[in-house]
């Protein structure tokens, strides 16, 4: 479920489809200073995090970035209405991604 939800991400299509060769690359970057397999949680969220410090650095608009923003900062799934689409890609997988992150750790937790 992870590998296809990041999948959607990767072929999305237009402004978000730099996504594709993206995510192959951060993810052998992150194995090269996460090796260890304890580390792979680790190498998971770096990758992921890395595709959307590449929107804020390269690909967005200010205006895009502002709207994006605003809906990471008000975590609602409402707040996706006001974002293009290659846009609701990456905040629904972001908010998809945290949740699926604080899964695990609870469920760690009760081990």
């Amino acid at each position: 479920m992870r590998r296809q939800t990041w999948q959607t991400t990767r072929q999305g299509s237009g402004r978000a489809s730099f996504a594709r060769d993206m995510l192959v690359e951060n993810f052998f970057w992150t194995v090269g200073g996460n090796f260890e397999p304890q580390f792979q949680c680790t190498r998971r969220i770096t990758t992921k995090i890395t595709i959307i410090d590449d929107i804020y650095d390269v690909y967005g608009t200010l205006e895009e970035l502002d709207l994006f923003t605003n809906a990471v900062e008000r975590w609602e799934f409402r707040a996706m209405d006001q974002l293009l689409d290659y846009i609701k890609v990456c905040f629904l997988c972001l908010l998809n991604s945290i949740n699926e992150m604080a899964y695990d750790v609870l469920r760690n937790r009760s081990r």
